[in-house]
C-alpha cells in the first residue's frame, strides 16, 4: 500500500465535483415540471371529462327525441295514411279512436292541397297548413314553432307525413314531452340543453321557444363555447349541451388535486432517492466540517529516505481523522467527498499550515546531503480555487531557509496542458516550489506527461516496486531513463521488504518510502530515527 493513497485518493466517479450539486438541481427541477405537467393534464383532464360528459348527454337526447318520434310517425301508421282524402264526417269516430294510440300528441289532423280539413279532437275545420309549414313538405318532415292556433303561446313540433298527391298528416306534438326529455339531460349535470331544428327555431330544458334568428343573434354575442353538439341522424334537428363554468372549474380542480397528489408521490419518491444517494455525503461533509472546528484532525508523515545515504531527506505529509465516537476514520472514506466540496479550500489549507508549521523543525533534525522537503498531495479541484497560490505561498513563507515545498499533483488531472494550470507552475516555481507526478505508472499515465510539465519528482506507483522480485527490473529501468532524460528525480513509494530496497539501490534510484522504513507517524517519530554514522539510519518496521 502506498502512503500517498490515504492522503487524497483519486475520485473512481467522474465529474463528481458537480454530482450532488447537479443532482438536486436536476431532482427539483423534474419535481417542478412534474408537478406542473401533472397540472397542465389535470386541467386539460378535467375539461375534457366535462366535455366528453357533453357529448354524451347530447347523444342521449338525441336518441331519446328521435325515439319519441319514431314512435308517433309508426303508430297506427297503415291506418291513419288510408283516411287522407276522406270526409271528415264519415272517418271522424274511426280518426278519434286511432289518435288515442297515439303518444306525445296534442292531435292528429288531415291535410289535402294545403288546408288543415278535420281534426281527431275538432272535427271537420278549414285552416290553412301556413302556421305549421310555410310550404306542404314533400316528405316527411318536422317544424318547431312558438305555438299553434289554438294555442298561440304554446311551443309544439309539427310532423307532417304526406301519404298522396295532396294529402297528408300532420301530427303536433306536446313541447312538454320535448321538454321533459331535455330536462334529463340537466338532472346529469348539464346547465343548459337545448334542441334546434334548422331554420326554425329553437327549444330549451325550460320549454321555452326561441326564433331561429333570435337564436342566432344570442349565440353571435354568447362569451365562451356552445357546447356539445349532436345531430339526429333520421330527423332534421340537434341537441347542444352545455355544462356551467362552475362544472368546468370543479371538475379542472379535481382532476389537478388527483393528478397534482400523484405528482407529489413520485416527487416524494425522487426526493427520497436523492436523499438516499446523497444525504450520507451531506453527513459525511458536516462532520467533517466539525471535525475541523473541533480539532479531530491531525496531520501524520511518512519518510522520504535519500537511498544513497540511507538518511531521511523528507516526509510526505498525510492527513488523518480522529473521530470522538468512531475513532481512527480512513482518508479513503472521507477525502473523495472532500474534493468535490466547499471544504476541500480548509482542509488543503489546514494540511500546508500543519505540514509547513512541523516540517521547519523535523528539517533541524535532519542530516541527509540534500535539502529536506515536505511534500503535499494536492487534489485536482485546487487547481480552481482562487486562494491555491495564496494558500501555498503562506506555506512557503512559514519554511526555513533550505527546506523545500513538494506539491504532489496526480497524474490523471494533467492529461491537457492549459493555461490556467500553466500559470500556476510558473507561478509557485518561482518561489521555489517543486512538484512531483504522483502515482506515475497508473491509470492514463504517458511519457510524453513528463515532457510536458516542468516536474521535478516522479513518484513510481507501489504496484510497480512489488513486482521488482517478480517479474524484474527492466520497467523501472526504463521509467528512471525517461525521468533522467528530463531531469527529473525518481521517489519510489510503497517499499514494504529488504530484497525491494536493495533491488532499487542497485537501480539508482535516488528515493524511497514505504513501511519497510517507517509507518506514517507524527513528527517527533520521525525526528527521532535513530542516528548511524551521522545521519537517520534505516530501520526495518515489521508489517
Amino acid at each position: 500500500m502506498t502512503s500517498s493513497a490515504a492522503w487524497f485518493p483519486i475520485r473512481k466517479r467522474p465529474l463528481s465535483g458537480v454530482m450532488p450539486t447537479f443532482a438536486l438541481a436536476a431532482t427539483c427541477v423534474c419535481a417542478l415540471g412534474l408537478l406542473l405537467l401533472a397540472m397542465i393534464a389535470g386541467v386539460r383532464e378535467g375539461t375534457e371529462s366535462i366535455r366528453a360528459r357533453e357529448r354524451l348527454i347530447a347523444v342521449d337526447m338525441v336518441a331519446a327525441v328521435e325515439r319519441m318520434l319514431d314512435s308517433v310517425h309508426t303508430s297506427q301508421r297503415g291506418a291513419l295514411a288510408a283516411l287522407p282524402g276522406q270526409r271528415c264526417e264519415s272517418v271522424a269516430r274511426r280518426f278519434a279512436e286511432l289518435r288515442t294510440h297515439v303518444n306525445y300528441v296534442r292531435g292528429v289532423n288531415l291535410v289535402a292541397n294545403g288546408r288543415i280539413y278535420c281534426s281527431s279532437a275538432l272535427g271537420p275545420l278549414d285552416r290553412p297548413l301556413a302556421p305549421f309549414f310555410a310550404t306542404v313538405p314533400a316528405r316527411t318532415s318536422i317544424n318547431l314553432i312558438g305555438g299553434s292556433p289554438w294555442q298561440p303561446t304554446v311551443p309544439v313540433m309539427p310532423l307532417y307525413v304526406p301519404t298522396h298527391d295532396g294529402l297528408g298528416l300532420l301530427y303536433v306534438i306536446e313541447s312538454t314531452y320535448i321538454t321533459d326529455a331535455l330536462a334529463h339531460g340537466v338532472r346529469y349535470g348539464a346547465s343548459r340543453v337545448t334542441l334546434t331544428v334548422p331554420g326554425a327555431g329553437t327549444l330549451d330544458d325550460l320549454g321555452v321557444w326561441t326564433s331561429a334568428q333570435a337564436a342566432q343573434e344570442a349565440a353571435d354575442h354568447a362569451p365562451g363555447r356552445p357546447g356539445a353538439r349532436a345531430a339526429a341522424q333520421r330527423w332534421g334537428f340537434d341537441v347542444s349541451v352545455a355544462f356551467a363554468p362552475a362544472a368546468y372549474d370543479a371538475a379542472r380542480w379535481k382532476y389537478c388535486l388527483m393528478f397534482g397528489a400523484a405528482a407529489l408521490l413520485v416527487d416524494l419518491l425522487m426526493g427520497a432517492i436523492w436523499l438516499i444517494a446523497f444525504a450520507p455525503r451531506r453527513l459525511l461533509l458536516s462532520a467533517v466540517e466539525r471535525g475541523l472546528r473541533h480539532g479531530q484532525f491531525y496531520v501524520v508523515y511518512q519518510p522520504v529516505i535519500e537511498l544513497a545515504t540511507g538518511s531521511v531527506n523528507g516526509v510526505e505529509a498525510l492527513i488523518r481523522w480522529n473521530h470522538p465516537k468512531f475513532g481512527a476514520i480512513s482518508p479513503a472514506v472521507f477525502m473523495a467527498d472532500v474534493e468535490a466540496s466547499r471544504l476541500l479550500g480548509r482542509i488543503t489549507r489546514f494540511v500546508l499550515e500543519r505540514a509547513s508549521t512541523e516540517g521547519a523543525r523535523m528539517s533541524a533534525q535532519a542530516s541527509g546531503s540534500r535539502p529536506f522537503h515536505v511534500a503535499v498531495n494536492v487534489a485536482p479541484a485546487d487547481f480552481e480555487r482562487k486562494n491555491f497560490v495564496s494558500d501555498v505561498l503562506a506555506a512557503v513563507e512559514r519554511l526555513p531557509q533550505g527546506v523545500v515545498l513538494i506539491l504532489e499533483v496526480t497524474e490523471r488531472f494533467l492529461l491537457e496542458k492549459r493555461p490556467h494550470t500553466e500559470a500556476i507552475f510558473e507561478t509557485l516555481k518561482a518561489r521555489g516550489v517543486r512538484f512531483a507526478i504522483d502515482d506515475f505508472g497508473t491509470h492514463h499515465s504517458n511519457l510524453d506527461l513528463l515532457a510536458r510539465f516542468p516536474f521535478d519528482y516522479v513518484k513510481i506507483d507501489g504496484q510497480f516496486v512489488q513486482q521488482l522480485e517478480r517479474r524484474g527490473d527492466q520497467l523501472m529501468k526504463g521509467i528512471a531513463a525517461v525521468a533522467s532524460h528530463f531531469g527529473m528525480e525518481i521517489i519510489a513509494e510503497g517499499v514494504e521488504t529488504q530484497a525491494q530496497h536493495q533491488m532499487l539501490c542497485r537501480l539508482g534510484i535516488a528515493y524511497a518510502q514505504g513501511f519497510y522504513y517507517q509507518r506514517p507517524g507524527p513528527a517527533a517519530s520521525v525526528a527521532h530515527l535513530p542516528s548511524e554514522n551521522g545521519g537517520l539510519a534505516v530501520a526495518v518496521r515489521p508489517l
